[in-house]
């Protein structure tokens, strides 16, 4: 099985464009009141037991990556199937996952090897790019609002808890 996460990297990048040109001013399907400012932006996904990716926001006045993100993933998500094809594939066949990076470079993934690595960093380089692109300065952000990566089962998080504010600053 192959996955070309450059082409997953701009259906994902394609997905985050397009929720935030469409964020909703009352009715925000996260945690929090509806017409309160965004204190935590949070790209969640999985690659174990499904493939999707979730672009959650929390108007929380403490919003913060504590996995509340995690009760709205089916209202925000994007399916990616081909993800958990091939990791069944690998699991229930040892059928070795190929693996194209975002930079070109190639791996192949066997049963010690973990999927959601590569994917949670293909995530934050796209935050990162949206940031670059200054795509989240049009949403009602709070004064202490960040941006982060977390992986459904844990497996992948960023960025570090207590540097949230300054490595994912989303403007």
């Amino acid at each position: 099985m192959k996955i070309d996460l450059r082409v997953d990297a701009k259906t994902v990048f394609d997905f985050i464009k397009e929720r935030v040109t469409d964020y909703p001013v009352y009715v925000n399907n996260g945690p929090g009141e509806d017409d309160d400012p965004i204190s935590q932006i949070t790209l969640g996904f999985q690659v174990s037991q499904a493939g999707w990716v979730a672009l959650v926001f929390d108007t929380r006045p403490d919003g913060s990556p504590d996995g509340e993100w995690q009760s709205y993933i089916e209202e925000n998500w994007l399916e990616f199937p081909h993800w958990l094809a091939a990791v069944d594939a690998l699991f229930d066949n040892g059928e070795s996952i190929e693996l194209i990076l975002q930079n070109g470079k190639r791996r192949k993934l066997g049963e010690d090897d973990e999927l959601a690595e590569p994917v949670g960093q293909m995530l934050k380089d796209i935050l990162l790019q949206g940031r670059k692109e200054r795509l989240f300065k049009q949403l009602p952000l709070a004064k202490r609002c960040s941006i982060g990566v977390e992986d459904h089962d844990g497996a992948y998080g960023w960025p570090a808890y207590d540097k949230r504010y300054k490595d994912g600053r989303p403007v």
